[in-house]
């Protein structure tokens, strides 16, 4: 029997080796040809994210250095005349806080900064001695003649200027962010930033794509900014290297890299005649476009590689197949029934379920204690599943707790004074996040006099809405014992300055009106204007009176303002969260918008005008989601 035994499993083996020979054969022609299709794929994926993270990092440089300029140019907007020391002082200030910003301007109009004085334009830069000023005006330098100056003036909106070299700064390329600042639809003049591209260049040039590829940055119009290559920089574009190499397609793809697209493309003998995929995305603040690029024989060199592998392996492996099967076919069936009954009843839900009657010391043996610390890990893994996911609520919960608490601390009531029939109010916030930095109040501090008050907590989040309740509580402190607008203001920011290590501000917008004259007294620090809307339907800002945001100066260069108002007359006080907000195309709703609305709207219930506001708004951003919280207030005089 033993011969007729041994012949047996001699044929088993035969008969396994055989079968296992040629399903081995044409998985590995599968996993070879699937292998390679899912290498261009995972290669297309990977660029792609390596890009998009790239970009992310730059996105987020330049906003570092266009921030401060937006910021001073909200600050000069508002101001109804500065002085050229404070000036010098906040550049100075924003500099030194922002270390990638090289140099800042504020080149002012002809005769905007003083009707006596044509031209100013104070300019503070870093020098091998620190900080350096200087007034382009006084110079033989005509600004007013230069792309930075004159594009942002026209268009009015901000840009990056195409990179060039700053002979003045050591010859090295620079490029300018400049910010139009605009008062009633008129400029005053632009802000830039000037930052220098060394260490961005340098960053993309040394970002590692394989053992062949590399990254480059282009400009708007396709010239080089980082390059493997240093001598492209500044010298050659992206258009004039496709000439060079008689590759249309590329000049294609150069096309849809300035417009702003993204994506991955294969461009054939792009790199010394040889095959490539480009992985693309835009650097959308500057305009600038990142292409992350790598040969494609090193994308698919892993393909051939587990090709080969597979061959020696495959031809090992037969070999030792028939002893492997001789010698474990009969042990390994029944430990691998008990393993198979213990995966059931893991499916089946049954978390205690132990694989304990399987000798250990071989492969069998360690895939049970393998399963058995699978059954440990998974319920490890439900506990700190149900730890985090009870606490990811809890945090959820508490923020929208302290929503709801700011929100219940403004007042909500529709009509807020039944009582005062002469008269409609009512106001709305939108806070970007869970809780926000805006806020608004109104009560009347004595019989005849009704104060309202809208305000703008500069930054988001938690610290915004805890300086907003400690700026709101001063406001109404401050207006009940002093009647006039300039001087609870005032009051407020001497309460907050000292305190302010922060260094947080807020914009106000403090308005007083006696309802038996129907007159309105204001004072703004550094809020934007409310727009008023005459009984017959003429909608104009009221006359600006300027001054600094609370906490960030002694002087604050308030001035009050009057208006009276006659019956039908409604006023809109809003937060920049209005005309600031922003489309899918990088388009600002803009004040002129909120003109417009506010001119063609029916005159209605002022919570009924707010809601449609916002849907007016929502309609132009569409699912974008805003960066600033949102805060509205209608006042009407009825009669």
């Amino acid at each position: 029997m033993k011969p007729h035994v041994l012949k047996l499993r001699a044929r088993f083996v035969l008969f396994v080796l055989t079968g296992v020979g040629l399903v081995s054969l044409a998985m590995a022609l599968i996993t070879f040809y699937e292998s390679r299709e899912a290498l261009v794929d995972a290669s297309q994926e990977r660029l792609f994210e390596m890009a998009n993270k790239q970009v992310a990092e730059l996105d987020n440089r330049l906003l570092k250095v266009s921030q401060p300029a937006r910021d001073l140019a909200n600050i000069l907007e508002a101001a109804p005349q500065s002085d050229p020391k404070i000036i010098n002082a906040l550049l100075s200030k924003l500099i030194t806080e922002q270390p990638s910003i090289y140099g800042m301007a504020a080149a002012y109009a002809s005769y905007a900064f003083d009707p006596k004085l044509r031209l100013f334009a104070p300019y503070v830069h870093r020098g091998k001695k620190g900080l350096q000023y200087m007034d382009l005006a006084a110079s033989s330098y005509n600004y007013q003649r230069w792309d930075w100056y004159l594009i942002p003036n026209n268009i009015k909106r901000p840009v990056w200027s195409e990179p060039y070299y700053d002979e003045g700064a050591g010859n090295i390329i620079m490029t300018t962010y400049s910010v139009p600042m605009i008062k009633e639809g008129k400029v005053l003049g632009v802000i830039t930033a000037d930052v220098a591209l060394d260490d961005l260049r340098q960053a993309v040039a040394n970002l590692s794509v394989g053992r062949f590829g590399f990254a480059f940055l282009i400009s708007h119009q396709g010239t080089f900014l980082a390059a493997k290559d240093p001598k492209k920089v500044m010298r050659e574009t992206i258009f004039s290297l496709a000439e060079a190499g008689n590759m249309p397609y590329m000049r294609t793809v150069g096309r849809r890299m300035i417009r702003g697209a993204s994506g991955v493309e294969r461009i054939k003998g792009f790199l010394q005649g040889e095959d490539v995929w480009l992985a693309y995305a835009p650097v959308r603040g500057a305009g600038w476009s990142l292409g992350v690029l790598v040969p494609e024989r090193e994308v698919l060199a892993p393909a051939y590689a587990l090709a080969k592998r597979q061959g020696l392996l495959g031809m090992a492996g037969l070999l030792l197949l028939g002893l492997v099967v001789w010698l474990l076919v009969m042990s390994l069936t029944r430990p691998l029934q008990r393993l198979a009954a213990g995966a059931k009843r893991l499916a089946s839900g049954d978390l205690t379920t132990k694989v304990d009657d399987v000798k250990p010391g071989d492969e069998v043996g360690d895939l049970a204690q393998s399963f058995n610390s699978m059954v440990d890990d998974l319920n490890s893994y439900v506990h700190e599943l149900t730890a985090t996911t009870a606490a990811k609520e809890r945090i959820e919960s508490e923020l929208d707790l302290a929503r709801q608490i700011q929100m219940s601390i403004l007042p909500r009531t529709y009509p807020a004074f039944p009582e005062h029939e002469e008269f409609d109010l009512f106001a709305k916030t939108q806070p970007a996040r869970e809780v926000g930095g805006d806020f608004y109040d109104f009560f009347f501090v004595d019989d005849n006099r009704l104060v309202f008050v809208v305000g703008d907590v500069s930054g988001k989040g938690v610290p915004a809405a805890l300086f907003m309740t400690v700026s709101r509580t001063l406001i109404k402190n401050a207006a009940a014992h002093h009647p006039d607008p300039v001087e609870a203001l005032v009051e407020v920011n001497n309460q907050i300055l000292p305190e302010n290590e922060m260094c947080m501000f807020v914009t106000v917008f403090y308005g007083l009106y006696e309802l038996d004259k129907a007159r309105l007294t204001y004072a703004s620090a550094g809020h934007p204007m409310p727009l008023l809307r005459r009984a017959d339907g003429q909608v104009e800002p009221i006359p600006t009176t300027g001054g600094m945001a609370v906490g960030v100066f002694d002087q604050m260069g308030l001035l009050r303002g009057e208006i009276t108002m006659e019956h039908g007359d409604t006023l809109l006080v809003y937060t920049d969260g209005l005309d600031e907000a922003v489309n899918a195309r990088d388009e600002q709703f803009g004040l002129q918008r909120a003109k417009d609305w506010l001119a063609n709207t029916e005159v209605t219930d002022a919570p009924v005008m707010i809601d449609r506001l916002v849907h007016k708004q929502l309609e132009f951003t569409g699912d974008l989601e805003q960066f600033d919280d949102l805060t509205l207030l209608i006042f009407r005089h009825k009669q």
